[in-house]
């Protein structure tokens, strides 16, 4: 085999295995195995359901579900435990579990790779409207009309959730296509929920 050959033959073997590397890096592995997760879930909702809601809402459901887990943990731990000052307590919960969720919503769920820096901005100002409208505002409001505190936080919880995943949506991630499962898996998938 002559120089030449030897070469390019090297070349395409690195050129390969670079590929093969690329796709065994965990980093690109969770993500795509989140979606996968995230669309079995969405194609077991009821066909109507299904067109009106789309499949990151169901990643931010699972991954901001967890960041209240973990806010509600902290605060726990750092007001009943630890003796925190009770508003530094919730604010502290609430920027932990407000990170956690922009890294993984971020990096697993809307899969965006735009800049960190200014979609964190965009991200902070909505957290911080949402502090402001729902969870002082509209929770307030309900309480003063004489709805339960409890009920009060709970439907506020809920409003939020719906605004903070728009404005992920449509301005802190914006520009980032709604990830798609590959599509042979997903037609295999389907194909045999339908068999079944």
């Amino acid at each position: 085999m002559s120089v030449a050959a030897r070469t390019a033959t090297s070349a395409v073997r690195d050129r390969i295995q670079d590929r093969l590397d690329v796709l065994n890096d965990p980093s690109r592995r969770a993500p795509h195995a989140f979606l996968k997760v995230i669309s079995r879930i969405h194609r077991v909702l009821p066909r109507r359901l299904r067109a009106l809601v789309p499949v990151t809402f169901i990643g931010y459901a699972l991954i901001n579900g967890s960041a209240f887990v973990i806010d509600i943990c902290l605060l726990w731990v750092m007001y009943e435990r630890m003796h925190v000052f009770y508003p530094l307590a919730v604010t502290l919960g609430y920027l932990v579990a407000g990170a956690y969720s922009l890294v993984l919503n971020r990096w697993l769920n809307f899969q965006s790779h735009g800049s960190l820096s200014a979609q964190g901005g965009r991200y902070v100002v909505g957290l911080v409207s949402q502090y402001v409208i729902f969870i002082l505002g509209l929770s307030s409001v309900l309480h003063l009309a004489g709805v339960n505190a409890e009920l009060a936080r709970v439907i506020s919880a809920c409003c939020e959730g719906l605004y903070l995943y728009t404005l992920m949506r449509l301005w802190v991630f914006r520009g980032t296509p709604e990830p798609v499962e590959d599509e042979e898996e997903a037609v295999a998938l389907g194909s045999s929920a339908v068999a079944a």
